[in-house]
């Protein structure tokens, strides 16, 4: 988040016992599409 300006929140918080050897983040896309470009273009840039 820091890093790149961009956030995230681990898989794992949804799950009792997350599925082995899947490494999935949740993002949340309830934001203005100006706002969902540019973290489109930070997260490219990973």
């Amino acid at each position: 988040t820091r890093e790149h300006g961009v956030a995230s929140i681990p898989i794992s918080v949804f799950y009792q016992s997350p599925p082995p050897g899947q490494r999935l983040i949740r993002l949340c896309f309830a934001k203005q599409e100006d706002t969902l470009r540019l973290a489109a273009e930070k997260l490219c840039a990973i």
